[in-house]
C-alpha cells in the first residue's frame, strides 16, 4: 500500500509561485483559469467548471464516448443533470449537450452502443434511467426514460449488452438492451443490497457495502444465484472491478482509512486477499477502473492515482493528479474517473471543480524507488501477550535515505514500533512492530497492523497492512460417561481467518504420575469449526480413568493443546449376562456380558445333548461391557447344524448360563 503526502504544486518537481504558475497557464492555452494541484507523472490539458467558480456538490460521476469517426464525449454528472463535452480538443472541450434531470448531488451514468444510460436516486420527478443517443456525437438527442421496474437507481453497470441496475428501489434489476431505446427488464436479485456491481463473462460481482462483495452466476439471467463472497474486517464495499483477465478482483472501501484490497477470484468458494494498497490513512477511496495493466482510482480529496497492476500482488504508483488542493480526509474531490478514452486521455470529476482531464507521462513505470514488506499473517499463539510482526523496507535508490514510521492498529492494541529508519543504498532493514494484547482478553480476535513508511525528503509514503490473529480459544471442555462409552463436549471461539484443525486425544490416569505426551493417543482427527462440537470415545474400559486433551494442529505446522478434562468411569457393582444378539441367530451371534472387575473370561458352548462344541478364553478382559462372537462352528471349524445351544461363562467365582437357537 501506498500514499502520497499533500504539498504545493509542484510541475516538473520544481515549487512554482502563483505568478509562475500563471504564466505556465497563458503559455498552455488552457480554456479556464485551473487551481494549483499536486500531482507526478500526470499532466492537466484542462479543467472545465460551468457552475462558475464551483459550489459544494456541484458534480457527480463521470463517464466518457468514442464514437466511430473519433470523436471524443467527456460526460459528467451534475446537481442538475448530465453535461456532455466534445473532448476531441482534450484542451479546449466545449459543451455539445445538456440534459436536465432530478436534482440530485449524485449521479452515475455509462454508455452501450450509441447510447449513453444515466441514472440517481434523488430528486423529483423521479425518472428512472434517462436514455440518450450518441450517434450525432455533436448533437446528442434526449430518447426518454425506463420505469418500468424501478423508479430509483444508485449505479448503473453495462457489460455485453446487459444493464445492471444496482441500488434500486426494487432490489438488482438486469435489463436486455438488445433494443436500446427500449430496455426489457429480464432479471433480479434480492438477497442483499448492492451498491455497485462489474460483469464479466457469467459472474456478476456485487459490491454490498458492510457485508463484504458477493460473486453471481449470471449464465442464466433470469435467475442469478450466489456462488461466492467475503465478508472481511473493515469491510465497506463501494465498488468493484476485475483485472482483464478475470482472475483477480479490486474492491474499493469508501471509508476513512479504506484501502484499495486485490483478491484472488479464481475459486470463488476460496476467495484469497493478495494486495491491499492506499494513498493517504486519512483519505476516502472512492471508485476503481481497471484498463490493461493500470487500475485508475478516484479517491476523493486525494484526487486521480493511477497503479501499475501487472503484478497482482505489489500495485505500484506510477503517477498521480491531485483535482483537490484541500486538506485529505471527507468526501470533496474527485468522485469518479474514466480512463478508456481511445485516446488515452484521463476524465476526471470533482465534486467542486467539475471536469478534469488529464494524461499520463512517462509510461507506467512506477514512481517510488522504495516498497515495504510483511507477510501476509502472523499470528500469536495460545497464551501469548505480545506478538512481534516483521516488516522490511528496502531502499532501491542510489543513497542513503531516511523514511519516518508510524504503526496502527485496526482495534486500538498497544503498539510500539521506532520513529524512523535509516536505509542504505540498495538495501533493506527490518523494522519490529510489538503489539501488546490486552490484559485479560480471552479471544479470539484479529487485528490488522500497518505500518506506514515516509521517504523524509519527497513525502511519499507506503503502507503494509499485515494481519495479526490471536488463535481459536477452548470456552468449555467435558467428558462424561454414558451408555455407550464417553461424551465429549466442547465449545471453541475462533477468528474467522483461522485454519487448522482438532486432535482429541486419550491417556490413561496415572495417579502416581501425570501423562507425558508420549501416553497421548489420538482418537480423532476433527474439522476447524466454531461452536459446541461433540464426539462419543466408544473404547472405553469401565473402572478406568483417562484424561482427554484438545489439540490445535496450526498451519505453522506445530501442536498447541488449548486444554484436558478428565474422567473417572466406574465399574458395575455385579458382573452380569446381557443376554444375546441376534437370536435366534445365522451365521454368528454376539454373547455380550458385564464385568464387575477385571479378569479372563471362558465361554463353553454345548449342543443340546451336552457335547462340547467350541471353548472361547479372553485374557485381560477391563470392567465393564464386552462381548463374545460364537459364528457356529465348533472348534475344527466345522458348521454346526440347527438346534438349540447352551453356553456358560465364567470369570473368576462368576458364572452365567444360557442358550441360544442357530437357525438355518
Amino acid at each position: 500500500m501506498m500514499g502520497i503526502r499533500k504539498a504545493a504544486w509542484r510541475p516538473g518537481g520544481l515549487a512554482v509561485g502563483p505568478a509562475a504558475a500563471l504564466a505556465l497557464w497563458l503559455w498552455a492555452g488552457l480554456a479556464a483559469p485551473v487551481r494549483a494541484q499536486n500531482f507526478v507523472n500526470m499532466e492537466l490539458l484542462s479543467q472545465t467548471n460551468d457552475f462558475g467558480g464551483g459550489r459544494a456538490g456541484g458534480y457527480a460521476s463521470c463517464w466518457g464516448y468514442t464514437a466511430p469517426d473519433g470523436t471524443e464525449l467527456a460526460i459528467i454528472g451534475t446537481i442538475t443533470g448530465t453535461d456532455i463535452y466534445d473532448a476531441t480538443n482534450p484542451r479546449n472541450p466545449v459543451m455539445v449537450g445538456s440534459f436536465e434531470g432530478p436534482h440530485s448531488t449524485w449521479r452515475e451514468m455509462q454508455t452501450w452502443s450509441h447510447y449513453l444510460y444515466v441514472v440517481t436516486e434523488g430528486g423529483q420527478p423521479r425518472t428512472g434511467m434517462q436514455i440518450i443517443d450518441l450517434a450525432v456525437p455533436r448533437q446528442p438527442r434526449y430518447v426518454g426514460n425506463y420505469d418500468s421496474t424501478f423508479a430509483t437507481c444508485h449505479t448503473v453497470q453495462i457489460r455485453d449488452g446487459f444493464a445492471y441496475m444496482n441500488g434500486t428501489n426494487n432490489g438488482l434489476r438486469i435489463l436486455d438492451l438488445a433494443d436500446p431505446e427500449h430496455p426489457r427488464d429480464v432479471g433480479s436479485w434480492h438477497a442483499r443490497y448492492v451498491h455497485d456491481s462489474f460483469a464479466r463473462g457469467d459472474r456478476l460481482y456485487v459490491a454490498t457495502l458492510a457485508s463484504g462483495f458477493g460473486i453471481l452466476d449470471i449464465s442464466d439471467k433470469t435467475n442469478p444465484r450466489e456462488i461466492g463472497s467475503m465478508n472481511y474486517g473493515g469491510a465497506f464495499t463501494h465498488n468493484c472491478g476485475t483485472s482483464q483477465d478475470g482472475k483477480y478482483l479490486y474492491t474499493t472501501d469508501e471509508t476513512p482509512g479504506g484501502h484499495l484490497h486485490v483478491w484472488n477470484v479464481q475459486e470463488p468458494l476460496n476467495i484469497v486477499e493478495v494486495a491491499e494498497w492506499t494513498a493517504n490513512q486519512n483519505g476516502i477511496i472512492h471508485n476503481v477502473i481497471v484498463r490493461g495493466d493500470s487500475a485508475y482510482i478516484a479517491y476523493y480529496t486525494e484526487g486521480v492515482q493511477v497503479l501499475n497492476i501487472t503484478s497482482p500482488s505489489n500495485p505500484q504508483l506510477v503517477g498521480y493528479y491531485d483535482t483537490y488542493p484541500g486538506a485529505s480526509g471527507g468526501f470533496q474531490g474527485n468522485w469518479g474517473v474514466y480512463p478508456l478514452a481511445r485516446s488515452g486521455n484521463i476524465y476526471a470529476s470533482d465534486i467542486e471543480g467539475g471536469l478534469f482531464i488529464v494524461k499520463l507521462g512517462g509510461g507506467s513505470n512506477p514512481i517510488v524507488d522504495f516498497n515495504v514488506d510483511a507477510p501476509e499473517a502472523q499470528r500469536l499463539q495460545p497464551g501469548q501477550s505480545q506478538a512481534l510482526l516483521f516488516f522490511d523496507v528496502f531502499n532501491g535508490s542510489s543513497g542513503l535515505r531516511i523514511f519516518d514510521l508510524v504503526a496502527t492498529s485496526t482495534n486500538g492494541w498497544p503498539l510500539t514500533a521506532p520513529a524512523s529508519v535509516n536505509v542504505p543504498r540498495s538495501g533493506v532493514e527490518p523494522v519490529l512492530v510489538t503489539v501488546q494484547v490486552p490484559s485479560g482478553f480471552t479471544g479470539p480476535a484479529r487485528t490488522d497492523v500497518e505500518l506506514c513508511v515516509t521517504q523524509r525528503t519527497t513525502g511519499f509514503r507506503i503502507c503494509k497492512r499485515t494481519k495479526v490473529a490471536v488463535p481459536v480459544t477452548l470456552q468449555g471442555f467435558t467428558a462424561n460417561a454414558t451408555a455407550g462409552g464417553v461424551e465429549l463436549q466442547w465449545q471453541l471461539a475462533r477468528e474467522v481467518t483461522d485454519t487448522g484443525s482438532l486432535l482429541l486425544q486419550r491417556a490413561p490416569v496415572d495417579e502416581s504420575a501425570p501423562a507425558l505426551d508420549a501416553a497421548f493417543e489420538t482418537r480423532a482427527t476433527l474439522g476447524l469449526t466454531p461452536g459446541a462440537g461433540r464426539w462419543l470415545d466408544t473404547g472405553v474400559d469401565l473402572g478406568a480413568a483417562y484424561e482427554y486433551r484438545l489439540v490445535l494442529v496450526g498451519t505453522d505446522g506445530g501442536n498447541h493443546v488449548l486444554g484436558s478434562t478428565r474422567v473417572d468411569l466406574a465399574a458395575p457393582a455385579h458382573s452380569r449376562l446381557l443376554g444375546t444378539a441376534p437370536n435366534p441367530f445365522n451365521p454368528s451371534t454376539r454373547i455380550r456380558f458385564e464385568l464387575a472387575r477385571a479378569g479372563d473370561v471362558e465361554c463353553d458352548v454345548h449342543d443340546a445333548r451336552g457335547r462340547l462344541v467350541q471353548r472361547f478364553t479372553a485374557r485381560d478382559l477391563g470392567a465393564g461391557e464386552h462381548a463374545l462372537v460364537w459364528d457356529g462352528r465348533d472348534a475344527r471349524g466345522v458348521r454346526q447344524p440347527s438346534g438349540v445351544y447352551l453356553f456358560e461363562l465364567r470369570s473368576g467365582a462368576w458364572t452365567a448360563r444360557g442358550r441360544m437357537t442357530l437357525a438355518k
